[in-house]
């Protein structure tokens, strides 16, 4: 963590800025005997500058969808596709 006085902020403003914004740490300006920090945000990728697997993880992250439980043509309870009828015709289309 940067510790710097209200005074030296103002003196190097925009080096220390630069500073933070290159490394991400954080800065702690005193004023008046009390501390305040400065905390830079962190941005998240673009979906363009990830690669296959962090896009992956990012999805897998996220969870099932809320109410997936109940699809009423769930494929391990609905097993009317695993029967075959011979006699059936299928349409030409």
């Amino acid at each position: 963590m940067i510790e710097v006085t209200a005074t030296d902020l103002r003196k190097d403003l925009f080096r220390i800025l630069d500073r933070l914004a290159e490394t991400g740490e954080p800065l702690r300006v005193m004023r008046r005997g009390r501390p305040l920090d400065l905390v830079p945000q962190v941005q998240e990728k673009t979906v363009a500058e990830m690669t296959p697997q962090e896009r992956f993880d990012r999805w897998v992250a996220k969870g099932p969808v809320p109410g997936f439980e109940d699809v009423p043509d769930d494929i391990d309870t609905n097993k009317s596709h695993w029967s075959w009828d011979p006699e059936t015709k299928f349409r030409d289309l």
